[in-house]
């Protein structure tokens, strides 16, 4: 099991290393968004594994918490980036030829 749990937990840190690079190299917001949010996802994923290696379940609170701010987070975000594309773009009338 110790193995497993290992091999889970590096394969975790290689998943946060690549999601790092994407978090500070990402072409765009909607791209930094999305990969805090899978950097979230790791960090929640990295505390069920030690809690399964430890073998309690004292950071069951925690990782609800770490849900939750998550999600709220994550749309909250997302909707303060969208409140300016809510916007109808103005109009441009062609001009045509002068009669």
């Amino acid at each position: 099991m110790t193995i497993v749990l290992g091999l889970a937990l590096a394969m975790l840190g290689a998943a946060a290393a690549l999601v790092l690079v994407r978090l500070f190299r990402g072409p765009g917001n909607l791209d930094r968004i999305v990969a805090a949010e899978i950097l979230l996802v790791i960090v929640i994923a990295g505390v069920a594994l030690e809690s399964a290696r430890q073998k309690t379940t004292t950071y069951l609170p925690l990782l609800m918490v770490l849900g939750l701010v998550g999600f709220v987070g994550g749309v909250a975000v997302t909707r303060f980036l969208s409140r300016d594309s809510d916007e109808p773009a103005p109009v441009q009338r062609e001009q045509g030829p002068p009669s």
